[in-house]
């Protein structure tokens, strides 16, 4: 949120939301480039670099969601589902927490015959077994990295202004920050070397293949509501 700018934005993990926190840190007068700011920063809440809603009144909270401006970016959800398993279950920089939290859990119940030090880490969850996971989860007890976009942004209660889709990001960030008038003060940053990597959706791709036909459809019917809503299709990944 950005009071100075009278602006609310829903972050959704694994939607860019690591590079919108920066540009609103150089909005707000807290960094002068986007660039310089760790990933660290962004999401340490304790360094109070943002206020969000629920440190409000409720009188405050409708203020603002009544008149401030309003925004969110979504992705496909299969591709923020395999962005998310890659970053937490593979990326070989990342922490071990989910795999502590998640990992264990997930191969202790949906593994066969796990050996002795996959349970005791969490190491080496498949996508298959993520997957498992995900479609015997109640969606309200998920974690907030593949929690539903219903349950996270709430977009049939709220008026968004502005709703723009991961798969044009640089595009509808130029023109949202055209629309909010800041865009002489702020780019929104560019990873140099994404083009050198595989587009998501031929990752994504990859990762389906393991999966069965009733696995997929079982997991579609879980995040239906987010493919309903965005306009997205599993067509791709039958």
């Amino acid at each position: 949120m950005s009071d100075r700018h009278k602006l609310l934005y829903c972050y959704i993990p694994k939607v860019a939301c690591s590079n919108w926190k920066r540009v609103l840190m150089v909005m707000n007068g807290d960094a002068a480039d986007p660039w310089s700011i760790k990933t660290a920063d962004v999401h340490n809440r304790s360094l109070g670099y943002f206020r969000y809603l629920n440190q409000y009144s409720p009188e405050e909270i409708v203020h603002r969601l009544s008149t401030y401006y309003k925004f969110l970016f979504v992705r496909h959800p299969f591709e923020r589902l395999v962005s998310a398993y890659r970053n937490k279950f593979i990326d070989s920089y990342n922490l071990t927490l989910f795999k502590e939290m998640y990992g264990r859990r997930i191969i202790r119940k949906y593994r066969h015959n796990p050996d002795v030090k996959s349970l005791e880490t969490g190491e080496g969850v498949s996508f298959s077994e993520f997957v498992e996971f995900i479609n015997n989860s109640e969606p309200d007890l998920m974690d907030w990295h593949w929690k539903l976009y219903d349950m996270l942004c709430h977009p049939c209660l709220i008026y968004y202004d502005f709703i723009g889709k991961f798969e044009n990001l640089y595009t509808e960030a130029d023109q949202l920050l055209r629309v909010l008038q800041v865009n002489e003060d702020v780019q929104f940053p560019q990873n140099k070397s994404s083009r050198y990597r595989l587009p998501t959706k031929v990752i994504a791709k990859e990762y389906f293949k393991s999966l069965s036909a009733p696995v997929k459809e079982q997991l579609y019917k879980k995040y239906m509501h987010d493919f309903e809503m965005f306009g997205y299709s599993m067509e791709d990944y039958l």
